[in-house]
């Protein structure tokens, strides 16, 4: 675990939201959900110190994009300080909750995949929901949705429909990495 990363927990436990770092079995569970053989647009939400977008941006094909972004002003700048020398990846200092606008921002219609360990249970309603409503309206016909989380509950909501996953038990917590699709319900943006 990073001395950042302990700053950050300690700073504010809630917005991180977990105690340690995702493990290296937990973002190659992650990874392997997504597509690396041909050019794709992928988006992280929280990324956080960057454990999942280090990989993805090792596998990604050179024509692919990386978009982060991050809500914690200290998680940014070490992306950014991180990741300045691939031009594949952009960090942006933001807010989830306003997706669609800052995808719109950087010429990014529909992603191919969005990519989230954000723990939407410990979230209050109100802002789990909107969050939640917020990748779904982002999401094309064709993105996927792949999230890391304690439960399967993600797999129900009326927003998504869950297409597979998988588990893994060697991060602390135990998380279910999985991949989710829009329900034909949710509005287009």
């Amino acid at each position: 675990m990073s001395l950042l990363f302990f700053k950050r927990v300690l700073a504010n436990p809630v917005r991180v939201g977990y105690i340690v770092p995702s493990s290296p079995f937990l973002t190659l569970k992650t990874a392997r959900f997504i597509d690396f053989s041909e050019p794709a647009t992928v988006v992280e939400l929280g990324p956080g110190e960057g454990c999942h977008s280090r990989r993805i941006a090792r596998k990604m094909h050179p024509d692919s994009r990386l978009i982060l972004i991050e809500l914690d002003d200290q998680f940014a700048a070490h992306l950014e300080k991180q990741f300045a020398h691939d031009p594949r990846v952009t960090v942006v200092h933001g807010d989830a909750l306003h997706l669609a606008e800052t995808l719109q921002l950087h010429g990014v219609g529909e992603p191919d995949y969005i990519v989230s360990g954000i723990p939407f249970t410990i979230m209050a309603r109100e802002l789990r929901e909107q969050l939640l409503a917020s990748i779904a309206r982002s999401m094309g016909p064709r993105s996927k949705f792949i999230t890391y989380q304690a439960t399967l509950r993600l797999g129900t909501h009326h927003h998504f429909e869950l297409v597979r996953s998988n588990h893994c038990l060697f991060n602390i917590p135990p998380l279910h990495v999985m991949e989710l699709n829009k329900t034909a319900a949710v509005p287009a943006l």
